[in-house]
């Protein structure tokens, strides 16, 4: 019999479960990880649908129902990856446009078990986290997360073979409800060494001072707009990852504060991250349009109970990677500047073809030769920024 569920989706389907209540014996859950997400218009956005159980036990069959918003569309093929032995099963992904939008998976293994006990073998759903499928969309509008924040209805069940997978006997279908959700609270802080002054400890705002820097982000993956801009050094773009060559799970254009603190418009320093992929462990990559990115050096626990705190600045092992920051003389650590065309390095290209071409020439946010962010392009960013760092690279995969 199915169950209706009540489902919150949110921030771009980054984590959808159905579980089973605690007191029952037997029970299966479902959950969605991204697993593709290129931030980009028409671009690709993938999760993998998992499932796991209380017991390890043939599966028979199942059915999901996935909701998604205005941000994804459907594609022509948007099931892909099915488990290994899925041949044995019939398959399929449909997107269903009533009441809402949702792709709806079904897997029916008619003969299973059927021809004589555990033949076909069949797929054993066991007690650790295993693809069902990977479900496909193409990115329809960029959004920070693609929140769809709705509340809806939908189907899941799971039925599953008895335990001595006996072909006369009858299937059982095992319990589901819902996961709650979390979210997840996060504070970052972090120097980049092109305005960082060592006599303050602080960062210079001379971009902001003389109002140039633009309401609307630069950055591809959130390129919002805000109404007034902060007090701030500039943009900078705040990621998280499930591992460390992931694809981001959650990504916002936020502002760099003077003392390194990333903030919001409205000056908050504190993050609330809806869902995403629940209570645990994420990397922390930090990104700046003419700077080194820099990722934090193991995974974070992030809680929907305290804030965690993450200080790039106080040493070098904060970063992932072989010395990913530059060393300052105060002792602080600061993000290295001079990548002035974004590919991940400081080589010649940011110099003949970044800083040359503008080097004296009137200012623009969108010439990102000015390494000390201090609104003029000269040999003070060539010769102090770009030479020192000339060879350096992001440590981040």
């Amino acid at each position: 019999m199915m169950k209706k569920l009540h489902l919150l989706l949110g921030l771009s389907l980054l984590l959808l479960g159905f579980s089973a209540s605690t007191v029952l014996a037997d029970a299966s859950e479902f959950r969605l990880v991204v697993s593709s997400n290129t931030g980009a218009v028409s671009g690709r956005f993938a999760v993998d649908l998992e499932i796991k159980a209380s017991s390890n036990r043939t599966l028979n069959s199942l059915t999901v129902d996935v909701p998604y918003g205005p941000e994804l569309a459907s594609v022509a093929t948007p099931g892909e990856n099915w488990f290994s032995g899925s041949a044995n099963y019939e398959t399929s992904v449909t997107s269903i446009s009533l009441p809402g939008t949702y792709y709806r998976v079904l897997v029916t293994g008619n003969n299973i078990g059927k021809t004589s006990a555990g033949v076909p073998a069949g797929f054993t759903v066991t007690t650790n986290w295993q693809r069902v499928v990977t479900l496909v969309w193409s990115i329809a509008t960029l959004s920070n997360s693609y929140n769809v924040d709705l509340a809806t209805y939908t189907d899941c069940a799971a039925y599953f073979d008895n335990l001595a997978n006996n072909p006369l006997a009858d299937l059982t279908e095992w319990d589901s409800g819902t996961i709650n959700f979390a979210t997840v609270k996060l504070a970052a802080r972090a120097f980049l060494q092109g305005p960082y002054n060592t006599t303050s400890h602080s960062m210079k705002t001379d971009l902001y001072t003389a109002a140039l820097l633009p309401p609307t982000s630069v950055y591809t993956y959130d390129p919002r707009t805000v109404a007034a801009v902060p007090a701030s050094v500039d943009w900078v773009m705040l990621q998280l990852r499930s591992s460390v060559t992931g694809p981001p799970i959650y990504s916002k254009s936020l502002f760099l504060r003077s003392d390194g603190q990333v903030v919001d418009e409205d000056g908050t320093e504190n993050f609330d991250i809806a869902t995403l992929e629940g209570e645990k462990s994420y990397y922390v990559v930090l990104s700046h349009r003419n700077h080194l990115t820099t990722m934090s050096s193991a995974p974070i626990p992030l809680s929907g109970g305290a804030y965690t705190s993450y200080d790039f600045t106080t040493a070098q092992n904060k970063a992932y990677g072989t010395n990913p920051m530059k060393a300052m003389t105060d002792g602080a650590y600061a993000f290295k500047a001079g990548d002035g065309n974004g590919d991940g390095g400081v080589d010649a290209l940011d110099l003949n073809a970044i800083w040359r071409p503008s080097n004296g020439t009137t200012w623009s946010y969108a010439k990102y030769a000015d390494f000390n962010l201090d609104g003029g392009i000269d040999a003070i960013d060539a010769n102090a920024y770009w030479r020192p760092n000339n060879g350096s690279a992001t440590q981040v995969p």
